[in-house]
């Protein structure tokens, strides 16, 4: 029987010394035990280095690095300095369910076309508590060529769940560092693009929900996800999945520009209808949803009160 491979685990982490104690206790239950952690800190504050340095387990491997808030640079790092035939990703505030490794290396195994694997996965509170579904859809497994499945949200692949061999993760040149949000997106964009992928369709991740409400963060993403399709439709020569991604390209922004505009977040709004406006020819809504941001904007506050007050009665 030949040996089992190795696994390499990669958690960046920052100032998340309770959370991180728990993802890492999560990696220490698991039943699949040929691994090495590395858990890589982004120049925390809090209590994570005392905490990285009362781990004795020769597996584990500290990888302190100065504060950068780049998720993707760290994951890099740390992959750099990892030794597995497999890369794992946790990320600091979520955690594995015991049998997530084992089942998951057996299937990649038993897959040996599929240059990468993930899994389904539940959600919990940022108490850490409950284990169920939080979607207004149901997660559905994708197996094989699943790029457009990816491009068009079908398949929801989550950070926690990705396993990859090293060779594919290296072939697609690791994290793109100019991404600094939705990081995990655009690798599995650019891993469905590049090798099929095999599926353990039960829940073996729980995902950490934040309950946060940023514009500004929320701008920041519009501009990563922008970047991470635009990126495709530059590499891709297929035609139809040009197509798919200017598609959704379009209602991702527009989605966005309405989420603003709901909120009275205008400022908000017409930023991102100017992040968006390279792309405006490919969706006649993009109009339709300028007129609607920019003309509440020039109303005059009495005006507009009455204008908010009629929408609401329209919508609800």
């Amino acid at each position: 029987m030949p040996p089992s491979p190795l696994i390499s685990i990669i958690v960046p982490t920052y100032n998340r010394e309770a959370q991180l104690r728990d993802a890492v206790g999560s990696v220490f239950a698991q039943t699949y035990q040929e691994w090495e952690l590395v858990v890589i800190d982004d120049g925390s504050v809090d209590g994570t280095r005392a905490y990285l340095e009362t781990l004795t387990d020769p597996r584990v491997h500290a990888v302190m690095h100065d504060h950068c808030g780049n998720p993707a640079l760290l994951r890099n790092v740390a992959a750099h300095a990892a030794r597995g035939t497999y890369f794992a990703f946790l990320d600091s505030d979520d955690v594995w369910l015991p049998a997530k490794l084992a089942l998951q290396v057996a299937d990649q195994i038993a897959h040996p076309e599929c240059g990468w694997s993930y899994t389904a996965y539940v959600h919990m509170d940022e108490q850490g508590q409950g284990a169920e579904w939080r979607n207004d859809r149901p997660w559905m497994p994708y197996a094989g060529w699943i790029l457009e499945n990816v491009i068009t949200v079908q398949a929801m692949v989550s950070m926690p769940t990705i396993m990859v061999e090293r060779r594919v993760f290296e072939a697609i040149g690791g994290f793109d560092e100019s991404i600094h949000g939705c990081e995990d997106y655009d690798l599995a964009i650019r891993l469905a693009a590049a090798s099929p992928v095999t599926v353990v369709p039960v829940p073996l991740a729980k995902k950490r929900q934040h309950f946060e409400d940023r514009p500004t963060s929320q701008v920041e993403l519009l501009k990563y996800m922008n970047r991470t399709y635009t990126g495709l439709l530059g590499r891709t020569t297929s035609a139809r999945i040009r197509r798919l991604c200017r598609r959704q390209l379009a209602w991702f922004n527009l989605r966005f520009v309405a989420r603003f505009r709901g909120a009275v977040q205008y400022r908000e709004a017409r930023q991102a209808l100017w992040i968006s406006f390279p792309h405006a020819g490919w969706h006649p809504g993009w109009w339709s949803a300028l007129l609607k941001t920019l003309v509440p904007a020039m109303l005059p506050d009495a005006l507009l009160s009455r204008y908010h007050r009629s929408s609401r009665r329209r919508n609800g």
